[in-house]
């Protein structure tokens, strides 16, 4: 028997007119990858279906190794013909599922039309079978891929400490510089609420005085409906991002970055 909140998920998915939203998550803390697990197990709350697509590879700390599975079934393979996205996809825990794509975070600037067809095919089927699609970057914020760029919402999770705060600092410095028009933040691992609100309010400080990057406060990842807030509209000016939208953008901007190699 499904449960209630399994029902609900369900028909959320049944009666969506907008496809999931596309965030590009970022950590900051002594172990980013643990944080970035930590968060989006917290996004599958509700029984909501969330799609990693993640660019890291094996050498570097991929989800996969993270949950204990073998490295393997990159999205490049879907993208040059040789095995459909279902097949890229791996589901690691309940309602959570990691697409690879270091090589084919690498290899977007380079893909003929024909390639550029089957990955936008891709990302719609994900889109299809998913509330959010998170993008986890693999470099720091002066090496975003088109992936990472093309995402609508960007979702940047702090660690309580002097390594997340300061880390935070250099994230919030760099996606300012490239172009990001707004970001959302998440604390982790902080002793009370005051705690956590103390440090948002520390890095609005530094944004202010230092960037001008707005800040949107989105909780904490223990304590707070994370999964509610990364997956309703931010409102009539920021839409939760269609699938179209976002193959527009990672269009444009492989178009850019393949101008610039």
């Amino acid at each position: 028997m499904l449960h209630a909140s399994d029902q609900a998920a369900g028909l959320r998915r049944l009666f969506r007119r907008t496809p999931s939203a596309v965030v590009a998550l970022f950590a900051s803390g002594r172990s980013p990858r643990a944080l970035a697990v930590q968060t989006l197990v917290a996004l599958t709350e509700g029984a909501r279906r969330v799609v990693a697509i993640d660019e890291h590879a094996a050498a570097r700390g991929s989800l996969l190794a993270a949950f204990g599975y073998p490295d393997g079934g990159d999205l490049l393979g879907t993208l040059q013909g040789k095995l459909d996205v279902s097949e890229a996809m791996r589901e690691v825990a309940d309602g959570l599922w990691v697409v690879p794509a270091a090589a084919a975070a690498l290899a977007v600037p380079l893909l003929d039309d024909a390639q550029h067809a089957r990955l936008e095919a891709a990302i719609a089927e994900l889109q299809r079978r998913c509330d959010l699609l998170a993008v986890l970057n693999a470099g720091d914020a002066s090496s975003l891929t088109p992936f990472a760029r093309a995402a609508g919402r960007r979702l940047l999770v702090v660690e309580a400490s002097g390594v997340g705060a300061r880390g935070a600092c250099q994230w919030i410095k760099g996606l300012a510089a490239a172009g990001a028009g707004s970001l959302e933040v998440a604390v982790c691992g902080a002793r009370d609420r005051a705690d956590a609100t103390a440090l948002f309010a520390s890095l609005n400080d530094f944004t202010f005085r230092h960037v001008g990057l707005p800040l949107v406060w989105r909780g904490e990842v223990e304590r707070d409906p994370l999964a509610d807030a990364m997956t309703t509209p931010l409102g009539a000016r920021h839409p939760a991002e269609g699938a179209q939208a976002f193959i527009r953008r990672l269009r444009a901007w492989s178009a850019q970055a393949g101008v610039t190699n």
